[in-house]
């Protein structure tokens, strides 16, 4: 049935309102305009917010929309890596898949408990502090670190790239203006992989393979990419970069959002919080919870390969499609008293939330963040049971994400 009013006046991603409440404002485009046309003095797209509709007509396998032109409003750096269409795409994510299914990644358990109670070692010297800071951003920075194989010592600095990354790509409007960044990480990143080329060839290797992960050399990421094959060729350096820059963004901010955001609701509902110490079986159910009702990135960007027709509009070639993560996830029609954060949705159901994203382009990352999540909330609900909120904090800056950038928290 065509929609014949595609604006919502009252939707504005960049007002201080839905900035400060994002859930609520994206739900309630999703009901008053579930089809929008945003268009301002910074952006022109499209917005789908039903459920169904992104998970079936959009995340399906679907030709017409494209990821090869980048995550944004704008064209960004794409069309390498995983930032591509099938058929190329699946092959290319095949390269790292294996060492990131939910089976594999039990081997940095032990790691992911070190580094968290390492944290809250530090944490019991003193009664409070910002928890983002103390703990939120630093376990999976620091994870982020050991899984590319590089020393955890200059996490800040990643994280600072990170974010920087991210203003760089939803903020800017004009081309992407990533040079000054891109001066810092690129080359650093350049070298990481020139010093692993290195070690191949002093050990007088022509064609490296998975055995010489651990051996030669060693078996983070980075080395990974250089012993696999795509399409039975080695990967390009800007393939390895793309990996790169792939876990310097998506497996550190999303996972610190993740765990702060599910720190925030439980204390600010203090009936939670005991809950979940009373019945830690719940722990799993409250990341999913966290997960559709506060997911750590609000939406996600397609561009049309062609004209489209959607909801009786036409769309020209090369449109802006964002899918509306945090309006699924308050879907009516998949999730009951979609408004409220509950631990007692049964797996099966709140595990349709849409934060992970669907189908082909599926975060790879899902199982390792998932499991940093579960055992930073039995950590701190073990040896910080008096965890107790002492202000709202901040948000993080980028519009598109979803998390504390501040919490304070007192635990004394």
């Amino acid at each position: 049935m065509s929609i014949d009013v595609i604006h919502d006046p009252e939707f504005d991603p960049l007002s201080p309102r839905t900035l400060a409440e994002p859930g609520q404002a994206y739900s309630q485009l999703r009901e008053r305009c579930p089809f929008h046309h945003h268009r301002s003095d910074k952006h022109d797209f499209y917005v789908t917010s039903r459920h169904d509709e992104i998970r079936q007509q959009v995340l399906a396998d679907n030709p017409v929309w494209s990821f090869r032109f980048g995550n944004s409003a704008k064209d960004t750096m794409g069309d390498v890596g995983f930032v591509t269409d099938p058929p190329f795409h699946m092959a290319f994510r095949a390269v790292l898949q294996q060492g990131l299914l939910p089976r594999a990644v039990q081997v940095y358990e032990p790691q992911i408990e070190a580094i968290a109670n390492r944290l809250i070692d530090a944490m019991l010297t003193h009664e409070r502090g910002d928890f983002q800071v103390e703990f939120g951003m630093p376990l999976p920075a620091q994870m982020m670190c050991l899984m590319l194989g590089l020393p955890t010592d200059d996490y800040r600095t990643y994280k600072r790239w990170s974010d920087e990354l991210q203003v760089q790509m939803f903020h800017e409007t004009k081309a992407a203006s990533y040079e000054a960044i891109l001066g810092e990480i690129l080359p650093f990143f350049g070298a990481q992989i020139a010093q692993r080329r290195r070690q191949l060839a002093d050990a007088g290797i022509t064609e490296s393979s998975v055995e010489h992960l651990g051996t030669v050399l060693d078996g983070g990421y980075i080395s990974r990419c250089l012993v696999a094959r795509v399409e039975d060729r080695p990967l390009t350096d800007p393939e390895v970069l793309n990996v790169c820059l792939g876990f310097l963004t998506g497996g550190q901010e999303t996972t610190a959002n993740l765990i702060g955001n599910l720190v925030w609701r439980l204390l600010e509902r203090r009936e939670l919080w005991e809950t979940l110490r009373a019945s830690p079986k719940l722990i799993e159910a409250a990341i999913e919870e966290s997960l559709r009702f506060d997911p750590p990135v609000l939406a996600h960007f397609r561009t049309s390969l062609c004209p489209v027709t959607m909801h009786g509009h036409e769309l020209p070639e090369r449109s802006k499609l964002m899918f509306n993560i945090a309006g699924a996830n308050r879907d009516p029609q998949k999730f009951p008293d979609p408004e409220t954060f509950r631990l007692d949705r049964p797996l099966a159901q709140v595990r349709q939330h849409l934060s992970f994203g669907a189908g082909v382009h599926f975060c790879m990352g899902a199982p390792i963040a998932r499991m940093e999540a579960r055992i930073a909330m039995r950590l701190l609900l073990e040896r910080l049971p008096n965890l107790r909120l002492e202000g709202r904090g901040e948000r993080v800056r980028t519009w598109l994400y979803w998390g504390r950038a501040q919490l304070p928290l007192a635990w004394g």
